[in-house]
């Protein structure tokens, strides 16, 4: 809030009233009027005429002035200019641009500054130890001048920024040669992600692996011994009985007369069986 005062005496004051451009906000009589722009943000004290602005804005900034009458006499109207700042909030950016270095080995910079839109705020730019004012700024560094620091300062009358940037002048090719950092940790990074996802799917491959190993052992995997025959020849007790092996005759109903295979392998067709042959290589079905 702001109280304004017109530091004039106050005996025999017969009119006053306080005016913000062209309408009035109080008169000494009947206090604040009631169509004023401050509704509910000022007051007006009727004995020292002083009036009182409360939760000020940036709008507010202006002209009040103080019109009274005393003894009879029209005395100087007193005028108060009003100016509302808001704090700057936010860093000012500085901006640059860096010419190459010609044959001298001096480069041309261009310097602005930026800050948030303010009203009345006043800029200065220092370069090394030289102070310049205004937001924007030409200036030259050699070479042999190495790292120079470039400051921005913004300012109104309730607060206060700053930035800085160091600056060099050099050849566009030693910049490149630092960018190129860059591009190597993506490759790197890159290196590394293509090696987990592989290792990853040479860990599925194996638990899938030995999934399959495991369930084949579980099989009911047949040989040539155990697929003979899933009968369960009758034992004979008697006398004349003889022990069956595996390369006994297999059809124990057939007659003694009938000519019977010796082996599990002659059992192909038994009413196709021809006489023994003198050979063994001309046996045919």
């Amino acid at each position: 809030s702001v109280e304004l005062s017109s530091n004039l005496p106050t005996e025999g004051v017969s009119s006053a009233r306080w005016r913000y451009g062209n309408s009035v906000v109080a008169y000494h009589d009947t206090g604040v009027t009631a169509n004023n722009l401050f509704q509910g943000r000022v007051e007006f004290n009727n004995v020292s005429f002083s009036l009182t602005v409360r939760e000020l804005t940036l709008q507010d900034s202006g002209d009040f002035q103080f019109i009274s009458e005393a003894n009879g006499q029209q005395r100087p109207t007193v005028t108060i200019t009003l100016q509302v700042h808001e704090p700057i909030s936010t860093k000012p950016k500085l901006v640059y641009n860096i010419s190459e270095p010609d044959l001298n080995g001096s480069c041309t910079v261009y310097l602005e500054c930026r800050a948030a839109p303010h009203r009345n705020t006043n800029y200065i730019l220092t370069v090394g130890n030289q102070t310049h004012e205004g937001p924007k700024l030409h200036y030259h560094i050699t070479t042999q001048d190495g790292d120079t620091t470039v400051t921005c300062n913004a300012s109104n009358a309730v607060s206060e920024m700053s930035a800085s940037e160091t600056l060099r002048c050099k050849n566009s090719t030693d910049s490149l040669s630092n960018k190129g950092e860059l591009p190597l940790v993506w490759i790197l990074s890159a290196a590394g992600g293509c090696l987990l996802i592989i290792f990853i799917i040479i860990v599925v491959i194996l638990c899938l692996c030995r999934r399959t190993w495991s369930g084949g052992s579980d099989s009911n995997e047949l040989t040539v011994y155990a697929d003979i025959s899933d009968f369960s020849p009758e034992v004979d007790t008697s006398a004349n009985s003889k022990v069956c092996s595996l390369y006994d005759t297999v059809n124990d109903n057939a007659g003694h007369g009938q000519q019977m295979p010796q082996t599990i392998y002659d059992k192909i067709q038994i009413e196709r069986m021809r006489k023994a042959s003198l050979s063994p290589y001309q046996e045919i079905s």
